[in-house]
């Protein structure tokens, strides 16, 4: 059973911790927040005072018994049902080369170029522009044996590489670990992929082991892992760099052709930027 209730703007952290502890984990916050834009992209603040709705799905548990475990009042719950997911929900997405991305309802048989992908998860669709021209970027251009994907999510281009041949470490700040696990294992690569909860600007990072990285976040955070290397030996050969506005694709190329990379593949969709650089020399 889904219930719902209202909650303070800003507090998802420290629901996500009551919740854990008495071991749900089913469950999102649609926060009540405004987007704005600037110099790296977009980037958005808690609404102030606003109000944000949790969604908790329980079994076996009643209202009344779920809200003594939270600490609020029974009443403050209300009973949820989540949208009927239909098949027109997604429509399965042709990449190059033969390559698709596919939702469900999967069928038995799975195709060595599908890339399966259950929407409901809490961290990515696979439908922003920023995922599909990465996803086109590792399909025809990406050839390699380890890479790493910062910034993973749902772990969908993480899958790609794998399905390439590569063994991956998959980086994210979130508790993303589930739910890419379940993706790996839905896609038959589950032992070609690791996954890693850690910031990997501020925290230690083996930027050694790869010769691909994949990095679907932005400028910024592009732009301070890259410059946080100590030489430009022991950075990736290629790096794909998603995410990227309008007005941040220059300050992202000055900054890679300073550690001696150019770009050799580019792709915009609408205002968003995906650029392949590659090690020159």
């Amino acid at each position: 059973m889904w219930y719902s209730l209202e909650v303070p703007s800003g507090d998802n952290e420290a629901w996500s911790l009551r919740l854990y502890e008495h071991d749900i984990y089913t469950f999102y916050v649609d926060e009540a927040i405004q987007t704005m834009k600037d110099e790296d992209g977009y980037t958005y603040e808690f609404s102030s005072g606003g109000k944000s709705r949790l969604y908790v799905y329980v079994e076996n548990t009643s209202k009344e018994e779920l809200s003594r475990m939270l600490g609020v009042h029974a009443f403050d719950f209300h009973e949820w049902e989540p949208p009927e997911w239909t098949e027109s929900s997604y429509g399965n997405v042709r990449l190059a080369n033969g390559w698709e991305l596919v939702y469900p309802p999967f069928q038995e048989k799975q195709g060595e170029r599908q890339l399966r992908l259950d929407p409901q998860g809490a961290f990515g669709t696979g439908i922003h522009e920023t995922t599909r021209d990465a996803l086109e970027c590792i399909v025809t251009r990406m050839e390699g044996k380890r890479a790493a994907d910062i910034g993973t999510g749902s772990g969908v281009l993480s899958i790609a590489l794998a399905k390439k041949g590569m063994q991956v470490d998959a980086y994210d700040m979130e508790p993303v670990t589930r739910e890419v696990e379940q993706h790996a294992v839905l896609n038959r690569v589950e032992n070609r992929i690791k996954v890693y909860e850690q910031n990997v600007v501020d925290s230690g990072f083996p930027y050694e082991a790869y010769d691909i990285a994949i990095i679907n976040i932005g400028a910024d955070i592009a732009v301070r892992w890259l410059e946080r290397a100590g030489s430009i030996e022991v950075l990736p050969q290629q790096i794909v760099v998603s995410g990227l506005v309008d007005w941040s694709v220059e300050r992202v190329k000055e900054a890679f052709w300073n550690k001696n990379y150019e770009d050799v593949w580019y792709k915009q969709t609408n205002e968003w930027h995906t650029i392949l650089f590659q090690r020159r020399g």
